[in-house]
């Protein structure tokens, strides 16, 4: 793999008067373009900054977080309606984007066709949304457009498919995107490019979470009806899963049922206002309460010290980001447990469990490294090289970089989005769709 963008100048800052392209990829590693960008690539860009996704890993969520329109229906496209009591399909509410609030601030997103196919020509995709997606940017710049914002898809499939080496080729070709796009625009354009979630890059078995609970006793069914009965939504193949539960005795008993697994590296579940978690390190709970205009969580452990955090929680202390309590904002822990086995979690665990989706799982389970579950059709067709959707550090941890400044490192997505407002003036879809209406009517 030759040499990237290095010889080529960044901007020196931020400006509100030149466009500013949004390029979103899905599931790409904070690992991967830190390697690329210390090879010379991507080097029209500052040097990428390592961003926490949200919990559960998966784009619905961190993208609504990013653009501030959540919470989600669900976690995915298939999720567990309590309200209605009932397991919802998958395949059709994908294919009509009905939870992904966040894609109507885009201006490109993949096909759904496409998209179902992806897995299985992961490269020959990826050439195609990069051909597309220059039509897409250059229509939008000729129009007088300040704001554009790409989505690229393929990304994912390249992570689920590829190896690491096959993997960073296909990243080097967007690098050549990029310095195609801004050569071309003689430096008047700015773009801020960044990833929802990381993913894993080990070659994964199935984990058989149904059929496990089924042996403890308990009922996979639809709709909850009776103690025993839990729902569990399978679509992506993930190393993450959920379980909804008639009632706190079956919830317990799930609990109980995947906590020795060795396919499991860590299980939550809600309890009032609190989220419990076990791992082989012990048990804890989280706590949130308000102060303000922002929460705050409290991390205690009831065993042991599941989330390796007793050194951090002191430190947070005497440095006066947490209080007398134990209470600490989101970008606090976020700044002193990036590089933990499960960064940030006390807020991601909370958040994800009780804030940033309407499904809200009784139970939720990380699994371990070289594993997966989900729908067991999708799984007859690929054989995937890594996934994500878990807490552990390989699947949250992801990048952002600018071409005008150099971005906070580590930062949480929502906070990534604030920084991004705030410097570059941007208020997601206002800019563009103040141009096109300005356009209609002057026609």
């Amino acid at each position: 793999m030759g040499q990237g963008s290095h010889d080529r100048p960044r901007s020196s800052g931020g400006s509100a008067s030149r466009p500013l392209l949004v390029l979103l990829l899905d599931g790409v590693a904070f690992e991967r373009i830190e390697h690329l960008w210390r090879q010379g690539y991507f080097r029209t860009f500052h040097r990428p900054a390592r961003v926490i996704s949200v919990f559960p890993t998966l784009t619905d969520p961190a993208y609504d977080a990013f653009f501030r329109c959540g919470p989600t229906p669900g976690y995915e496209a298939g999720y567990f309606d309590r309200a209605a009591n009932r397991l919802t399909g998958a395949f059709r509410p994908y294919l009509r984007g009905a939870n992904e609030k966040w894609v109507r601030f885009t201006d490109y997103r993949i096909g759904f066709f496409e998209d179902a196919i992806m897995y299985l020509f992961p490269r020959h995709t990826f050439r195609s949304e990069l051909r597309r997606t220059r039509r897409v940017v250059d229509d939008c710049l000729a129009r007088g457009r300040l704001e554009v914002v790409i989505y690229i898809l393929s990304t994912d499939g390249l992570g689920h498919m590829l190896t690491c080496p096959k993997i960073d080729e296909m990243l080097a070709e967007l690098d050549r995107w990029v310095a195609s796009l801004l050569d071309e625009r003689g430096g008047e354009l700015e773009i801020v490019m960044l990833a929802d979630h990381g993913i894993s890059t080990t070659p994964t078995k199935r984990f058989r979470l149904r059929r496990r609970l089924r042996r403890a006793g308990l009922r996979t069914v639809k709709r909850l009806v009776r103690p025993g009965d839990v729902a569990v939504p399978t679509f992506g193949l993930l190393d993450f899963a959920r379980v909804h539960t008639y009632d706190d005795a079956t919830r317990d008993r799930v609990v109980e049922a995947l906590a020795d697994c060795p396919q499991v590296e860590l299980v939550a579940w809600r309890a009032g206002e609190r989220v419990g978690l076990l791992t082989d390190e012990g048990q804890a709970q989280i706590r949130a309460r308000q102060d303000g205009d922002r929460l705050v969580y409290r991390y205690q452990a009831v065993r042991g010290d599941p989330l390796g955090l007793e050194g951090v929680c002191p430190a947070m202390q005497a440095a006066g980001a947490m209080d007398d309590e134990g209470f600490a904002g989101s970008a606090a822990w976020v700044a002193r447990t990036a590089e933990h086995d499960f960064p940030a979690a006390v807020p991601r665990l909370w958040d994800g469990m009780c804030r940033l989706s309407a499904e809200q799982p009784d139970v939720v389970v990380s699994l371990a490294d070289g594993w997966y579950t989900g729908s067991g059709l999708l799984s007859y067709f690929v054989q995937m090289q890594g996934t994500h959707g878990g807490l552990h550090r390989r699947a949250s941890e992801t990048f952002a970089m600018s071409t005008s400044f150099e971005l906070p490192s580590p930062i949480g997505l929502e906070g990534l989005s604030a920084v991004i407002r705030r410097r570059h003036g941007w208020q997601p879809g206002e800019r563009g769709r103040a141009a096109d209406r300005a356009e209609k009517n002057s026609d």
